[in-house]
C-alpha cells in the first residue's frame, strides 16, 4: 500500500514546498531587517532589494505551480 501511494506522497511534498518557501523568506526578511538584528549584522540595501526580488520570484513561481497543477 505504501509503495503505491509514494506518488501521492512526493506530489504533496512539492506543493507543500513550493506553497511554503515564499512565507518562510518572508519572515526571514521581516526578522533579519528588524530591531531584533544587530546594526552591523543587518543587510544592505542592495541586499535587501535582492531580498525581495528573490520573495517575489518565490511567490510568482509557486503561483505558477499551483495554476500548472490545479488548472
Amino acid at each position: 500500500y505504501l509503495l503505491s501511494e509514494m506518488g501521492a506522497l512526493v506530489e504533496l511534498a512539492t506543493i507543500l514546498s513550493f506553497v511554503t518557501a515564499p512565507f518562510y523568506a518572508i519572515l526571514n526578511y521581516k526578522l533579519v531587517v528588524s530591531n531584533n538584528m544587530p546594526e552591523s549584522h543587518r543587510p544592505s540595501k542592495s541586499m535587501r532589494i535582492l531580498s525581495v526580488a528573490g520573495i517575489l520570484f518565490l511567490s510568482l513561481f509557486a503561483l505558477g505551480y499551483i495554476l500548472t497543477r490545479f488548472i
